[in-house]
C-alpha cells in the first residue's frame, strides 16, 4: 500500500512540475503567430508568466488591420485536464458600437477533458449575461442571453439574431 502511495505522489508531483515548468510564453507567442493567419493582431501586450498560469496585460486586438478591442488584463490556466481564460474590462471600438455595447466586465472559457467536445463561455457586460456551448463534435453553438435594458432598448437589430424564450432570455443556435 506504501508503494502505490508513494508511487502516485511521484506522478502528481511530475505532472505538478510539468505544468509549472511548461513554457508558456513560448506557447503563447506560438498562439499569436498562429492567429496571424486569419489575420488577428495582438499587440502592445505585457506578457507575465506567474507559476501555473500566464498574465497578459494591457492587450490591444486587431482583426483585418482594424482596431477592434482593448483588454485590460488576461489570465490563461493550462493544466491539461482543466483549462481556462478569464479576460476582464474589454472596451470594443466605436466601430462595433451600433452593434453591441462596448463595456464586456468579464469573459470566462473553460474547457475540461471530462467534457473533451464542449467549450464552456460565459461573459457579463453591459449587455447583460450570456452563456454558450460549443459542441466540438456537432460542430455547434448554443448561447443563451440575458439581456440589459440597455440590450433590449438600443440593440433590438443584434436581438433579431437570436430566439426570444418564454423565460425572457434569448437563444443562439448556429453550426459552424
Amino acid at each position: 500500500m506504501v508503494k502505490i502511495g508513494k508511487f502516485f505522489s511521484y506522478v502528481i508531483f511530475f505532472i505538478l512540475a510539468l505544468m509549472y515548468f511548461i513554457p508558456k510564453e513560448s506557447i503563447y507567442y506560438f498562439a499569436e503567430k498562429e492567429l496571424k493567419n486569419y489575420n488577428v493582431i495582438i499587440a502592445h501586450e505585457a506578457v507575465k508568466d506567474s507559476g501555473f498560469s500566464l498574465k497578459l496585460q494591457h492587450l490591444d486586438i486587431y482583426v483585418e488591420s482594424i482596431e477592434s478591442a482593448k483588454v485590460d488584463s488576461v489570465s490563461i490556466s493550462l493544466f491539461g485536464v482543466y483549462n481556462a481564460v478569464d479576460a476582464k474590462n474589454i472596451i470594443l471600438t466605436d466601430a462595433l458600437a451600433s452593434m453591441l455595447p462596448v463595456k464586456i466586465d468579464t469573459v470566462s472559457i473553460r474547457y475540461s477533458i471530462f467534457h473533451p467536445t464542449d467549450i464552456i463561455l460565459n461573459a457579463a457586460g453591459a449587455f447583460g449575461t450570456i452563456e454558450a456551448k460549443a459542441n466540438l463534435i456537432e460542430r455547434k453553438v448554443d448561447a443563451r442571453l440575458k439581456p440589459s435594458t440597455v440590450m433590449k432598448r438600443k440593440y433590438r437589430s443584434t436581438l433579431r439574431n437570436f430566439k426570444k424564450q418564454s423565460n425572457g432570455e434569448y437563444e443562439y443556435v448556429q453550426s459552424f
